[in-house]
């Protein structure tokens, strides 16, 4: 539904996300996660909503038409490794540099309760798939993303991953889409790391030890996914990232301190910067650090990860880690619909 896309987005998109603004800040990549409100929170005859599918292949079309229109100055779609290699090889002095979008999905409710819709994820490109969101919709149990987003749909939070759950983790592996466990509870995530077969990432997530929220990684969590050749994507949302004791005195004195620390943390738990990246989720609707609030300032950001690693550390964190991560573990559309790029 693009008005209702486009209301919401002006509405709550407080960070201002779009393809334009990140293009002229030189974003290399953006993983643009699909998620359809109505699919997971309205109320429907059958839950998980058996259209769902459908709904997820509707905003990957928008998307496509996006970049092979509207926007085609400014954003490529990569729907296979070698489209994004070919994207990303464009030196951004370039009149030709595009920033590079990939399919992702956000919560595993978009399959509508079905393996089936896999297929068609992986042959258009779906580059990973976060297994939860806000609410357990069979798959796997989900972590308060806020005090007021309990998982209300689950009789048992401490569940972790339903037997459909491992079938969907089997089966996402396999089509070569990589397992996102941002938003599972901690026992989900236990769950699932026992299940994958695969590295895994946490797109978009914060440390436990830092701030003890349910959607946080327990330090064990955040060793395991490293030493399995894992991502952790650091969100740039200090309520997460921080024991503020409510939203309101996060958005007031949170900064970009919050993030940095939190990278420092991932560093010293496992070892090197191999393992962390930045996933902003400033396309999310949520509102950012109080000294940085678009992501075309993500130089600020940059500047302050200079103070206290290496540039060629800072480079690896801002992007080449997650660029080398999706290269090696993104496997899906080889045989994809044919792009304009």
């Amino acid at each position: 539904m693009p008005a209702v896309a486009s209301v919401a987005a002006g509405v709550f998109n407080k960070t201002k996300v779009d393809f334009r603004s990140s293009h002229s800040a030189g974003i290399d990549l953006i993983c643009v996660a699909h998620f359809n409100v109505f699919d997971e929170w309205a109320s429907m005859p059958t839950d998980p909503n058996p259209h769902a599918p459908l709904n997820t292949f509707g905003m990957m079309d928008l998307l496509e038409e996006a970049a092979c229109g509207e926007d085609s100055d400014v954003v490529s779609v990569a729907r296979n490794r070698l489209e994004l290699e070919a994207i990303l090889s464009i030196s951004k002095d370039s009149p030709e540099f595009r920033v590079a979008a990939l399919h992702a999905v956000e919560g595993g409710h978009a399959l509508g309760g079905s393996l089936r819709p896999l297929d068609e994820l992986a042959r258009r490109g779906c580059a990973m798939i976060t297994i939860t969101h806000f609410f357990n919709k069979g798959i796997a149990t989900s972590g308060n993303s806020y005090p007021f987003f309990p998982d209300a749909y689950s009789d048992w939070p401490n569940q972790g991953l339903s037997s459909f759950g491992y079938e969907v983790i089997k089966e996402t592996e396999s089509k070569g889409i990589i397992v996102d466990v941002t938003h599972a509870t901690s026992t989900a995530i236990a769950d699932t790391l026992k299940a994958a077969s695969k590295p895994v990432v946490a797109s978009h997530i914060s440390a436990r030890a830092l701030g003890e929220h349910p959607y946080s990684l327990v330090d064990e969590h955040i060793e395991e996914i490293a030493r399995r050749g894992g991502l952790i994507g650091v969100v740039i949302m200090p309520y997460w990232l921080s024991n503020f004791s409510n939203h309101a005195l996060a958005v007031k004195h949170g900064g970009l301190r919050d993030v940095v620390r939190t990278v420092e943390h991932v560093v010293k738990i496992t070892g090197s910067v191999d393992h962390v990246a930045i996933g902003s989720d400033f396309g999310g609707y949520i509102i950012g650090p109080n000294d940085m609030n678009r992501l075309d300032q993500i130089g600020m950001l940059r500047s302050m990860l200079l103070q206290e690693f290496s540039m060629h550390e800072v480079n690896q964190i801002m992007a080449g880690n997650t660029i080398q991560f999706i290269l090696d573990n993104w496997q899906s559309g080889l045989n994809g619909a044919p792009s304009c790029i």
